[in-house]
């Protein structure tokens, strides 16, 4: 019985301390279907995101991370008092906390940080040359 007893709150200790963790990124996935929220730059060592609008009521941006190393990228743009619709596919690769995208039909892809990756939310540091940087935060959907 002492044994039994002794198994039961190792169990008990073990499901509360994962149960309690902090850490989503360990476990969270890149895969799945990403609404864009947020973008913007950071100035002075602080962000300064804007929450993105969708003019004329166009569908909202949506970067659908595949399993096997593909996305497709689904965007609307408003012109001529309408809204257009597009898709575009590519590649993806992940190493540490870089992520790599590739639109079909271009010879180079976008190098990006993840500084945010768990269960809702996926922000991605773009830096383009010396000094251009450029954030994006989705929430997935």
């Amino acid at each position: 019985m002492k044994k039994l007893s002794i198994f039961f709150v190792s169990v008990l200790a073990l499901a509360l301390s994962v149960s309690c963790s902090s850490n989503d990124n360990d476990n969270a996935s890149l895969e799945g279907k990403w609404e864009l929220y947020q973008d913007g730059t950071i100035v002075d060592g602080k962000e300064k995101l804007t929450p993105v609008v969708y003019e004329g009521g166009c569908n909202k941006d949506v970067f659908e991370i595949q399993a096997g190393g593909k996305f497709i990228d689904h965007y609307s743009q408003y012109s001529n008092s309408k809204c257009n619709d597009y898709t575009e596919n590519g590649t993806w690769t992940r190493k540490d906390n870089k992520i790599t995208v590739v639109y079909d039909g271009d010879t180079s892809g976008d190098n990006g940080e993840i500084l945010v990756l768990n269960k809702t939310t996926l922000k991605i540091k773009y830096t383009y040359g010396v000094s251009e940087t450029y954030v994006v935060e989705f929430k997935r959907i």
